[in-house]
């Protein structure tokens, strides 16, 4: 029988329907929960696959690198997510093989980011480097409210807040597409947009989803930009301007709630199969 351990370290829908899928497919399950149990480097029995589901981008790449040096495979591995989930590093992975993102800068001081708002004028997005859900993105309208900003964010102690995203406002971005993807195959897309009290279409904001049939040039990009970043079940935020798309972010510890809402797709399911398949090669 396939085991597999979850490691997370909040208990969403997301992870309760996959413990419901795996367990419903013959899957033998080790649930390790980060808030109550420490981890290590001693032998865990015998575990063909550990999948990464922590929030916290940092719990889950630790959890990944722990598990990867006792010779387990992980899902998804700590360095897609590493990538995945601090932008800057997204970023620079993607321009290196000539993958179109928003104009960008990044800016590690206050004289810095008041030079990039007038190089990208206004408005403009900021936002650091690690965080989800949309906080501490911010649509900036004018220099005195990027002035502000800047100001709060110096008041706190940690630089990679401190670090900021400032980007081109893309004037679609009230609606973004999220395409959720598995090696060599696509599970779905949703255009996502936000309600009427909020311009981030994030999920967790209030955001609604509808199903977006992807066309070819998408697929691929999709595809590449799975390649490139590392990770196998990933998802890919992406917008569009001038019939062109851009990629904003990925994520390497996808939600799925509204996707599945949206679309109908079981996810869990697909996303059993595609284990147990693994595992098998």
């Amino acid at each position: 029988m396939v085991k597999i351990e979850v490691i997370l370290d909040v208990v969403r829908l997301e992870e309760k329907l996959i413990i419901k899928s795996l367990r419903e497919n013959n899957v033998e399950l080790s649930l390790t929960n980060l808030r109550v149990n420490p981890l290590s480097w001693s032998v865990v029995g015998e575990v063909d696959l550990t999948l990464i589901r922590p929030i916290s981008m940092y719990r889950a790449v630790y959890s990944a690198c722990i598990r990867e040096s006792m010779g387990i495979q992980t899902m998804n591995n700590s360095s897609s997510i590493l990538i995945s989930g601090d932008k800057v590093l997204t970023l620079s992975k993607l321009k290196a093989l000539n993958i179109s993102v928003p104009e960008t800068y990044i800016a590690f001081s206050s004289d810095a980011v008041l030079r990039a708002g007038e190089k990208i004028g206004f408005p403009l997005v900021d936002k650091p480097p690690i965080g989800s859900w949309g906080r501490l993105v911010t649509l900036v309208k004018d220099l005195q409210v990027l002035k502000s900003i800047v100001e709060h964010r110096e008041m706190l102690l940690s630089q990679s807040v401190k670090t900021h995203i400032l980007q081109k406002y893309i004037k679609d971005s009230r609606k973004d597409i999220r395409v959720l993807t598995l090696p060599n195959q696509i599970i779905g897309a949703v255009v996502r947009s936000p309600d009427n009290r909020e311009w981030r279409s994030n999920i967790a904001l209030g955001g609604m989803s509808e199903p977006y049939k992807l066309d070819s040039e998408l697929e691929d990009l999709t595809y590449k930009v799975a390649e490139i970043i590392g990770g196998e079940f990933i998802a890919v935020d992406v917008f569009q301007e001038d019939g062109r798309y851009l990629v904003n972010e990925v994520n390497g510890v996808p939600e799925f709630k509204g996707f599945m809402t949206a679309t109908r797709i079981d996810v869990p399911e697909i996303l059993t199969h595609y284990i147990k398949g693994r595992i098998k090669k």
